[in-house]
């Protein structure tokens, strides 16, 4: 009865959930503030409102399926800190620093507006992540957990699929640049997977996920300038060919005790 009960609480979240998020995108969320907000806020707001809906719909089913993950404090915390520095390392070189130091790379919008973005590309971590390494990877990483040749299969599959749902922002944006999105967001979600198997921290990859996104975006929404230069992309080819090949050995050579966990 105690796990029906459960069950039906997880289920009605998701609905509700889902059905708010509905209600979000057909009417928008912003138009609650009517036009006393300018069309960046809206966007933001709008933004805010269905990735933080999504990402709870995923969490309720995360609950439901009895998955260990959503522990932020989870045993060793610090461990699993330290294990996930790279991923920070190329979450934060995501921001040119070499072009805002030059001055040719700017913030021109108030701090609020700065703030909000970057509460913006947490939903998104958030749902992204409860999404497509809570639900998707790990369902797929539950018929053998402790093979690693398995394990693999399930990143590499999660991770494709992750890459090419951007294909919707074909509409939005060139070819190119979706192309772009999906090798570098496909390789994004393997980094979050191997952390989360290392880990067993869900939290973990949504705030390197968030930060990511947030350190990318704050330049072009919230403010001007050239992004990139020489030194911009040789230190980012540098670090992201550095950090590959450190997540590769891990999950080649590394032990993933805790992943085994997960299930019970």
């Amino acid at each position: 009865m105690k796990r029906r009960s459960k069950r039906n609480i997880c289920l009605a979240i998701s609905l509700v959930a889902i059905l708010l998020l509905l209600l979000c995108e057909i009417f928008g969320f912003s138009s609650l503030f009517g036009e006393s907000i300018d069309s960046d806020t809206a966007f933001a707001l709008d933004m805010i409102a269905t990735r933080a809906l999504g990402g709870t719909a995923f969490l309720a089913m995360l609950i439901n399926l009895g998955y260990k993950v959503l522990d932020p404090f989870k045993s060793p915390f610090w461990k699993s800190i330290v294990f996930a520095i790279p991923a920070f390392v190329i979450a934060i070189n995501n921001f040119p620093f070499s072009q805002v130091l030059k001055g040719e790379a700017y913030v021109t919008k108030e701090w609020w507006a700065v703030a909000l973005l970057l509460l913006e590309c947490m939903c998104v971590g958030f749902f992204e992540e409860m999404a497509f390494r809570g639900v998707v990877f790990l369902g797929f990483l539950k018929r053998d957990p402790e093979n690693r040749l398995w394990a693999f299969v399930s990143i590499a599959i999660s991770s494709v699929i992750f890459g090419l749902v951007h294909l919707i922002n074909i509409f939005e944006s060139s070819p190119l640049a979706v192309l772009m999105q999906i090798g570098y967001s496909a390789l994004i979600g393997a980094m979050c997977a191997v952390v989360l198997m290392k880990s067993a921290n869900i939290w973990l990859c949504v705030v390197v996920h968030g930060l990511f996104n947030f350190c990318g975006a704050v330049i072009p929404r919230c403010g001007g300038g050239e992004i990139w230069d020489t030194f911009t992309v040789v230190l980012t080819v540098i670090v992201s060919v550095a950090v590959a090949a450190w997540f590769v050995f891990v999950f080649i050579k590394g032990k993933f005790d805790k992943i085994k966990d997960v299930y019970k």
